[in-house]
C-alpha cells in the first residue's frame, strides 16, 4: 500500500529574500518532494514547506529532510 499524498509548497526567492513564485507539489514522502521540487527547477533560493511546517532549503548552506 502506498503512503498517501501530502501538499507542499515550493517558494522560489531572489536574492534579497523576496519569494518570485510558488509551486504546489503532491508527494508522499519530504524526500520525494524535495527531489520534485529539485526537478522544476527549484533547486536555488528556494524553501519547501508542509503547512506550517518547514521541510527544507535548497541553495543554501542549510538542508533538511
Amino acid at each position: 500500500m502506498s503512503d498517501p499524498q501530502k501538499a507542499y509548497r515550493a517558494y522560489s526567492y531572489d536574492g534579497v529574500r523576496q519569494a518570485l513564485a510558488y509551486e504546489l507539489i503532491e508527494a508522499a514522502t519530504d524526500e520525494e518532494a524535495i527531489r520534485e521540487a529539485e526537478a522544476m527547477g527549484f533547486a536555488t533560493r528556494c524553501e519547501i514547506w508542509e503547512g506550517h511546517r518547514l521541510v527544507a532549503e535548497l541553495g543554501t548552506e542549510r538542508r533538511s529532510a
